[in-house]
């Protein structure tokens, strides 16, 4: 009789000890699991907003070197697009405006056959409210930048060669609306003696600023 009890206690403990064993690990699994971050991206859209962006494609650079600037080897073109997006809310049309310029960062070139022949040209154009550049208007067309100094930057008018900078998108409730640019600077081959060119360089870069519509 002693024995079977003790069979009995036995068994309870073994049987105790089991639950608490496979409880501690199910809640150790648990925590473990619990533990780990999952980071889930979340996008959210708001109807009431409106937005712009810019998209620059391409830098422009222009580099003279023996193998590329020479009597009769053309001219040299470097040339960048650009695209201006705007979405107005879903509640009411909006404006939004920005200026827009050629932002030289580099330039060493300078005149070689008298002090006012373009050796170096810069044109812009903007085709607005159009999905491509077919009916683009010349803003700024073929200006003289020998000898732009460096940190300038060269701002686009509104109108051909005019002297209003701010551009300015209107789009109906809901609508989105584009901007395209197209900029070129030009290395002009003067069909004479350039060498004082060789070896030199322009770079720069086309920037975009958002600006208050008046």
């Amino acid at each position: 009789m002693e024995n079977r009890k003790n069979t009995i206690l036995l068994t309870v403990i073994a049987v105790a000890t089991l639950l608490v064993a496979v409880v501690g690990a199910t809640f150790a699994y648990f925590t473990a699991q619990g533990g780990q971050q999952v980071q889930t991206p979340v996008n959210v859209q708001t109807a009431n907003t409106s937005n712009g962006s810019f998209v620059t494609n391409g830098s422009i650079s222009i580099n003279a070197n023996q193998e590329n600037f020479y009597e009769g080897a053309g001219d040299q073109k470097s040339t960048a697009t650009a695209t201006v997006t705007y979405t107005a809310s879903s509640t009411s049309a909006s404006d939004f405006c920005y200026t827009v310029g050629l932002q030289v960062t580099t330039n060493n070139f300078e005149y070689t056959t008298d002090g006012s022949t373009p050796e170096l040209t810069f044109t812009a154009r903007k085709s607005a409210n159009a999905a491509d550049l077919t009916s683009a208007t010349t803003m700024i067309n073929q200006r003289d930048i020998t000898t732009t100094t460096a940190s300038t930057l060269i701002q686009v008018p509104n109108t051909a060669e005019g002297s209003d900078f701010t551009h300015k998108i209107s789009a109906g409730q809901g609508a989105t609306i584009n901007d395209q640019w197209d900029f070129t600077v030009t290395l002009v081959n003067l069909d004479s003696d350039q060498n004082a060119n060789t070896g030199k360089s322009l770079t720069g870069q086309i920037v975009f600023d958002q600006v208050e519509c008046e």
